[in-house]
């Protein structure tokens, strides 16, 4: 019987390589040497309970979020997507001031604060009012000295408009089709800082096509640096935004654009933490 010598190698299956977006999902929280016991149980309760997916299906919207975090003590960076029972839909990010359980204690704070007071129908003005009053009697009541930038908007699918209050939050794009990328720039000032200033707090409203996008993020992207000192800053979002919807047409790839563009920039040294958010309304 002749003897077949030349050898049979079953073919070798390669997964897909993850993207940006899904490797920081599956990160575990820093595990930087200096960080305390207390760092990495906040790191675990923003994470776990805190940070919002992009699991929850929502007619009429198609949404991404991802988070970057850097090596130092985690901070108060949080985003939510809400869904009322109205059909309306709230977009929320938020960048608490701190480091560690007492900024994941303000983030618990402000994110489900925003959710009551929107429950109730408040405008997104004063829901940002709202929120400010409380988070100052709570700086009183805990004698903590603590602040947040924070952006609402309020999404009426029925009417094709969005209200928003921007608390001092300004990396906020939107991006219609027929006009391009506009940043929505901050209508009232930071939460938990003036107190008796419910004058300052104001809301603006803006037209929805179909098509438009929403891209939030925090000061993690505006403000990463790179290798000489330069900022990263807003004109390079704008830019890497249009860039990224013009090229792939999915949420995950727009945020997964942002975050190789900052990472490229700041040679993959984070300073800050990273939340990001694209939604596009169909």
């Amino acid at each position: 019987m002749a003897f077949d010598e030349r050898v049979h190698v079953a073919p070798v299956v390669t997964e897909p390589e993850p993207t940006p977006a899904q490797q920081l999902a599956a990160r575990e929280p820093p595990s930087d040497g200096n960080l305390t016991r207390e760092d990495r149980a906040s790191a675990e309760v923003l994470m776990r309970h805190l940070f919002a997916t992009s699991e929850h299906e929502i007619d009429g919207v198609e949404y991404h979020v991802a988070y970057a975090l850097a090596e130092r003590a985690i901070g108060g960076d949080i985003v939510d997507v809400y869904h009322f029972d109205n059909g309306n839909v709230a977009f929320s990010i938020a960048d608490i001031s701190g480091k560690g359980a007492s900024a994941a204690i303000h983030a618990a704070l402000v994110k489900y604060g925003l959710r009551c007071y929107a429950s109730e129908g408040l405008s997104a003005e004063r829901v940002i009012r709202s929120l400010d009053r409380t988070y100052i009697e709570n700086n009183a009541f805990e004698r903590t000295e603590s602040f947040a930038s924070v952006f609402l908007g309020i999404l009426d699918r029925g009417r094709r408009a969005m209200s928003y209050a921007s608390a001092g939050h300004e990396p906020v794009i939107l991006w219609k089709p027929e006009t391009g990328a506009e940043v929505l720039k901050p209508t009232a000032p930071l939460i938990g800082v003036f107190d008796d200033q419910h004058h300052l707090f104001k809301q603006r409203h803006v037209e929805i096509p179909p098509g438009t996008i929403l891209v939030a993020t925090t000061d993690g992207v505006t403000e990463a640096r790179s290798p000489d000192g330069g900022f990263f800053g807003i004109d390079r979002l704008v830019a890497s935004v249009t860039a990224a919807i013009h090229a792939a047409p999915s949420m995950e790839s727009v945020v997964d654009r942002i975050l190789y563009d900052v990472n490229r920039f700041c040679d993959c040294h984070l300073r800050d933490d990273i939340a990001l958010l694209a939604a596009r309304i169909l």
